[in-house]
């Protein structure tokens, strides 16, 4: 079969490669370079337990701490499924793992809505990768779409160089309430030195009266003694609600596009990667409820995400953590991974009893 797919991120270098891998014709359009202009914190965590793969310059993270009215230090386990990375480098891994497989990447092509009606003729399958702005969005149903962008939640982040060797192994999120959102220090790595770190701020809904992310931010920075040394914005929309209808014709959305973002904490890197996939497996099997089936599994994390998101809206983050520390919750350390479904569960209990 032939299958074109639009965007060169985890979910469609994924598909590529497992594509390529059962001998299926695979072209990859990337509106720019592979790799280049990403907007994301570079964060990974491995949610479902499922991947397997080499992230390039990784950093295992082994303390959370998170602060708002008090400081939590949260351990994580061995193997806690956290980590930063260089994410650049990675697609570029990905990209030339799915040449290996006889995928081609078209790069410098930007698809446009001419270009999209001609593809579904010319291939037998269409995977829309193409993030936020889907090409491919504007066939969906438009109640869909507009549901889809009402859950677009702001961010912003800077990219800052500087002395973060004290941030080794730990990520550090400050909670911010009315509205919820999170201010964000992720060290990065280059080579052995920690000399560089992804600072950003996001917000998890929206209010009547937005605050100022750029100000907001800043002001983060300043409290925080945070010194911008040859900084690197970027803003970028999160989509945290799923688009209900995942495929139009021989179109199937995956990643971004179709929304997979947690809604609790903006993360979607694995459940990107994870969707193209079993993209790829429901079109060699020709059976797409293997895609569905994962959908499912991502739609009952995202309700608990977003339940514990419509507590934190009602209470605020310091009534349900430190009700959460009293109960213990935050000394467990041996297979208590925060931010799984075990996790969840657990921390539900805690604030019920």
């Amino acid at each position: 079969m032939r299958i074109a797919v639009i965007g060169a991120g985890p979910a469609g270098l994924s598909s590529a490669i497992k594509l390529g891998k059962e001998k299926h014709e695979v072209i990859v359009f990337e509106r720019g370079l592979v790799g280049e202009n990403i907007i994301c914190a570079e964060g990974f965590f491995d949610y479902y337990g499922r991947i397997d793969i080499e992230l390039p310059d990784k950093i295992e993270i082994k303390k959370l701490i998170v602060q708002d009215k008090e400081t939590y230090e949260i351990p994580l386990p061995s193997k806690g499924r956290f980590y930063t990375f260089d994410r650049k480098k990675w697609q570029q891994t990905l990209a030339e793992k799915a040449k290996s497989f006889g995928a081609k990447i078209e790069e410098n092509t930007k698809i446009g809505k001419e270009d999209l009606k001609n593809l579904m003729k010319d291939f037998d399958y269409l995977i829309d990768a193409s993030g936020v702005k889907a090409i491919s969005h504007h066939l969906f149903p438009r109640e869909d779409v507009l549901k889809y962008r009402k859950y677009l939640m702001p961010s912003i982040q800077y990219k800052i160089s500087g002395d973060f060797s004290k941030f080794y192994d730990t990520i550090k999120v400050i909670l911010t309430n009315n509205p919820p959102g999170y201010f964000w220090i992720f060290p990065k790595r280059d080579g052995n030195l920690i000399n560089f770190a992804n600072v950003g701020l996001g917000l998890l809904s929206k209010t009547s009266s937005m605050p100022n992310l750029r100000k907001l931010l800043t002001e983060m920075l300043i409290k925080e003694n945070i010194k911008m040394k040859e900084t690197k914005t970027m803003a970028s929309p999160i989509p945290t609600k799923r688009l209900k209808q995942y495929r139009y014709k021989n179109i199937i959305l995956s990643g971004d596009a179709l929304g997979l973002c947690s809604p609790l904490h903006g993360g979607g890197i694995d459940s990107a990667y994870l969707s193209g996939c079993y993209i790829a497996k429901s079109i060699i099997k020709n059976d797409f409820s293997i895609y569905e089936k994962f959908l499912k599994n991502v739609d009952k994390r995202f309700f608990i995400e977003r339940f514990f998101l419509t507590l934190w809206e009602k209470f605020g983050s310091h009534k349900i953590l430190s009700r959460l520390k009293n109960k213990g919750l935050f000394n467990e350390r041996s297979d208590n991974i925060p931010l799984t479904k075990s996790w969840y569960l657990k921390a539900l209990v805690r604030l019920i009893i």
